[in-house]
């Protein structure tokens, strides 16, 4: 006598469906299942961020203000090349401000109404920014080699 798949089992298959496959059998795949669950809700729950809102209205100007100063930043309109120890002198008419970067390499001094004269104290780069009284900005990037 052949007996039908559906058949195997106790008596209590009947109340849990008609799949022919008791749940004690199916405990190894349900608890294997359930884990890879949980590890793949982990993984996802890892990716976001705790407490992530949205940036504040201070926050949002503060990274404008910041861009619009890298944007504003110089860039050398001219470059000056100097040997270690050597002196030139600029002039800049109606001279009103001078700011040098890094005063290691380089140090400035100003001439008069309208002069500035840079010396090359040691091997680098700099930049050197000068103003006139109207307001206008130049900026030289000041090499000075060996």
């Amino acid at each position: 006598m052949t007996r039908d798949i559906g058949d195997v089992g106790c008596a209590r298959m009947r109340r849990w469906g008609s799949s022919g496959v008791h749940r004690r059998h199916l405990k190894g795949r349900t608890m294997s299942s359930r884990f890879t669950l949980l590890t793949l809700a982990a993984l996802v729950l890892a990716c976001v961020p705790v407490g992530a809102k949205e940036p504040s209205k201070a926050t949002k100007e503060s990274a404008k203000r910041v861009a619009q100063e890298k944007a504003d930043a110089p860039s050398a309109n001219e470059t000056l090349t100097l040997k270690k120890g050597a002196k030139r002198t600029l002039t800049v008419p109606g001279l009103s401000r001078v700011a040098l970067g890094d005063p290691t390499i380089a140090d400035v001094e100003t001439t008069g109404a309208d002069g500035v004269q840079v010396s090359g104290l040691a091997v680098g780069k700099t930049t050197l920014i000068v103003w006139d009284n109207a307001g206008k900005r130049r900026t030289y990037l000041i090499d000075v080699g060996g």
